[in-house]
C-alpha cells in the first residue's frame, strides 16, 4: 500500500501520542534458544504502543511470524528489570550470566538508543580448572540493532548477493571485569570500549553455523581419541562444510574499533607431568596497560598491545609495545574457500605460497627479559631489544615485492662456559655483552627487472658495523612464480650490476690486535705491523697483478694498518650485470676484475 506524504505524517503523529502509550509490567518472563536460555523475575515497560500480551508475543517464536518482523515491532520509551539471567551451555560447561539494574530507553523499531547494566556476576561450571566466578561493573552501550542482530542470525543472503555489513551498536563500554578461576588463577580488567562493531548477513545464518560448531564438538568429545582412525566420507563431507562455514564468518563480523585498559592476570602453571601430587606450582603474573584495535591504534589500523609486563620462574620482562597493521588473513580465507569448494582437493599439492597471509607492518619496541643465571654461572641473563619493525610490501603468490626490516639495539650478554673459545676471547678483550643493529631493505621494481637492495647492514656499538648496498638485474616477475622450479630458473638468471659495501671500525680490531699481542706476548704494534704485511703480500698473491687488484690490496692494508672505515665499489662492465654463468666460467678467479671496475678506499 501506497500513503500519501501527508497521510504517513498523520500516522506517525497518531502512533507518537502519549496517549496510545502503555505502561506495565511482565513477572517471570522466559526464553530458550537451544542452549542458550535468558529469564527475568520482572521487567518493566513504559511507553509501548503495544498491550502486555501483545508485548509479550515479540518474543514468543510460536507465532509463525519471523523473528525479524517481530523484532521490528519493539518500541518503547523504557524497557527495565532489576535482573535478567543468562544462560549458555557448551559441552560440559555452563555459564551463568546475571545482570542487575537494567536500563534501556529509546526503543524504537527493534533498535535501543541507550542500555545500562550497572553490574553483573558470571559463574562458570564444568571448565577443565573447575568452577569459575567474575564479576561485571557498570556496563552500557548505544545504538543496539536487535533487528539486525537477529537478521544475522536467522538469515542468509540470497544466492550471489553479498549484503552490505550494518552497525550492530555504535558504541560499547564497560568499566570492569574480575574474574576467580579457582586453582588456575585470577584475572582482571579495567575499562573497556569499542564502537563500530557490524556484520552482515552471510550465506548461512549464524545461529545455525554456531549451532553446528557446538554439534560437532559434542559429538567429537564422545567419540574415543583414535589418531589411525580412518575417517569415513561422510564424516569428511561434514566437516568440509563445517570449515567452510567458519570461514564464511571471517567476511561476516567488522570489528570496528576500541580498547581495553588495565588488564591483569594471575596464573598458576598446571604441573608438570608425572609430578607427585601437592608439588609445588609456578605463579604466573601478566600486565598490559592497554589493548587496542582499529582506529584506536597508533596507526589507526591492525592491533596494538601496550605496556606488557609479565613475571615468572625467577625471570621478569617486559615489552612497550607490539603492534601490526595492513595484516591480513584475507587471502589465506580466500584460498581455503576455494580449496574446500571443490570435495577431493589434494591439500598435499597446495602450493604453500598462497596460504600467506598479508603481512603489512609488524612492530615491537622496548623487549627486555631480566632472567636467574644459566647453570655454571653467576651473571643474571639480562636480554634487550629496542626496536623490530618488518614491513612488506605488495605480494606476489604470497611472496613481498619489498621488505624493510629493523632490528634496533639487540642487548645480548656474552656467557663464558666450556667448549666456548669466542666467548672466551670476547670477554678477555672486555666485551661483556653486544648491542647489535642490523637492516635489510629490498624493493623489486617491475619496469626495470631490478632488485634494488637499498641497505643491508649490521653492526655491534661502540664496535663495528658492515653496510652494504646494490642492483640485480634480469630479476623477473618469474621469481615470485607459485611453480617452484620456475622461480628456481628466475633466482639463477638474476644479475649483480652494482655493489657497495662499507667496513667501519670503532674498537673492535684494536681489540682483536690486543689480545693476539697478548696470547702471542706481543706488542700491539708488532702484531699490527705484521697483519698489515700479511694483508699486503697475501692479497696480492691471491687478487693478481691487476689495477683493480692492486687498488683492493692497497686499500686493505692501509686499513689493516689503521683500522678506519673500508669503502669498496664495484660494478659490471656489461650493461646487463655478471651472473652466475659469468663467474662459474672462469678459467681463473682472478679474471672476475677484467669483468667489473672496481674502487676501494680506506680512510
Amino acid at each position: 500500500m501506497r500513503y500519501t506524504g501527508a497521510a504517513l505524517a498523520a500516522v506517525i503523529f497518531a502512533l507518537a501520542q502519549p496517549a496510545a502509550a502503555a505502561d506495565f509490567q511482565i513477572d517471570n518472563l522466559k526464553f530458550e534458544f537451544g542452549k542458550i536460555v535468558i529469564a527475568a523475575p520482572k521487567i518493566m515497560v513504559k511507553g509501548s504502543p503495544l498491550e502486555r500480551e501483545a508485548f509479550i508475543s515479540l518474543f514468543n517464536g510460536n507465532t509463525g511470524e519471523s523473528a525479524v518482523a517481530r523484532m521490528g515491532r519493539l518500541n518503547a520509551a523504557e524497557i527495565s528489570a532489576p535482573e535478567l539471567r543468562f544462560e549458555h551451555t557448551l559441552g560440559p560447561q555452563k555459564q551463568v550470566t546475571v545482570y542487575r539494574d537494567i536500563r534501556f530507553s529509546d526503543v524504537r523499531d527493534g533498535r535501543i538508543g541507550q542500555g545500562e547494566s550497572a553490574s553483573a556476576t558470571v559463574s562458570v561450571e564444568g571448565a577443565p580448572s573447575g568452577a569459575m566466578k567474575g564479576e561485571l561493573k557498570r556496563t552500557s552501550f548505544e545504538a543496539l540493532d536487535l533487528k539486525q542482530t537477529v537478521r544475522v542470525m536467522t538469515e542468509k543472503a540470497a544466492p550471489g548477493v553479498i549484503e552490505p555489513a550494518l552497525p550492530l551498536f555504535s558504541r560499547f563500554e564497560q568499566d570492569g571485569y574480575t574474574l576467580d578461576m579457582g586453582a588456575a588463577g585470577k584475572m582482571s580488567l579495567g575499562k573497556a570500549s569499542g564502537r563500530g562493531f557490524s556484520a552482515r548477513v552471510g550465506a548461512e545464518p549464524l545461529g545455525e553455523v554456531l549451532s553446528r560448531i557446538v554439534s560437532f564438538f559434542e559429538q567429537a568429545e564422545k567419540k574415543t581419541d583414535d589418531s589411525d582412525a580412518k575417517i569415513d566420507p561422510a564424516q569428511r563431507e561434514i566437516q568440509r562444510r563445517l570449515g567452510l562455514s567458519l570461514l564464511a564468518l571471517f567476511d561476516t563480523v567488522e570489528y570496528g574499533s576500541g580498547e581495553v585498559r588495565d588488564f591483569v592476570a594471575n596464573m598458576v602453571a598446571p604441573p608438570k607431568p608425572g609430578a607427585k601430587p601437592g608439588a609445588k606450582t609456578e605463579a604466573i603474573e601478566m600486565r598490559i596497560a592497554r589493548i587496542a584495535y582499529g582506529e584506536d591504534t597508533p596507526a589507526k589500523s591492525g592491533f596494538v598491545v601496550e605496556g606488557l609486563q609479565f613475571a615468572g620462574s625467577g625471570a621478569k620482562g617486559q615489552i612497550d609495545s607490539i603492534s601490526h597493521s595492513g595484516f591480513s588473513f584475507g587471502p589465506v580465507i580466500r584460498e581455503l574457500q576455494a580449496a574446500l569448494a571443490t570435495p577431493d582437493t589434494d591439500f598435499d599439492t597446495l602450493d604453500f605460497r598462497k596460504f600467506i597471509p598479508t603481512i603489512g607492518t609488524i612492530r615491537m619496541t622496548g623487549f627486555s627479559v631480566d632472567a636467574p643465571p644459566a647453570t655454571g654461572s653467576t651473571q643474571p641473563i639480562k636480554v634487550a631489544l629496542g626496536t623490530f619493525e618488518l614491513q612488506a610490501g605488495e605480494q606476489l603468490n604470497g611472496i613481498p615485492t619489498s621488505v624493510a626490516l629493523t632490528i634496533d639495539k639487540l642487548v645480548a650478554p656474552i656467557t663464558e662456559g666450556a667448549g666456548n673459545p669466542t666467548a672466551t676471547d670476547l670477554i678477555a678483550m672486555g666485551i661483556r655483552s653486544l648491542d647489535l643493529s642490523a637492516k635489510l631493505d629490498l624493493a623489486w621494481e617491475a619496469a626495470r627487472n631490478e632488485l634494488a637492495i637499498r641497505s643491508i647492514s649490521l653492526g655491534s656499538a661502540g664496535l663495528i658495523k658492515f653496510d652494504a648496498s646494490g642492483t640485480l638485474g634480469n630479476v623477473t616477475k618469474d621469481l615470485f612464480s607459485s611453480d617452484l622450479a620456475l622461480a628456481q630458473v628466475a633466482a639463477l638468471g638474476a644479475t649483480a650490476r652494482t655493489i657497495e659495501a662499507r667496513l667501519q671500525n670503532f674498537g673492535l680490531i684494536e681489540k682483536l690486535i690486543a689480545n693476539e699481542a697478548r696470547k702471542a706476548k706481543r706488542k700491539p704494534d708488532e702484531m699490527r705491523q705484521q697483519f698489515a704485511m700479511m694483508a699486503s703480500l697475501g692479497l696480492a698473491a691471491i687478487l693478481g697483478p691487476s689495477d683493480a687488484a692492486k687498488a683492493l690490496t692497497a686499500a686493505v692494508s692501509r686499513f689493516a694498518a689503521k683500522p678506519g672505515t673500508l669503502t669498496i665499489q664495484a660494478s659490471a662492465k656489461s650493461t646487463s650485470g655478471l651472473g652466475l654463468a659469468d663467474v662459474i666460467t672462469l678459467a681463473d678467479p682472478t679474471e672476475i676484475f677484467d669483468k667489473i671496475d672496481l674502487k676501494a678506499n680506506a680512510e
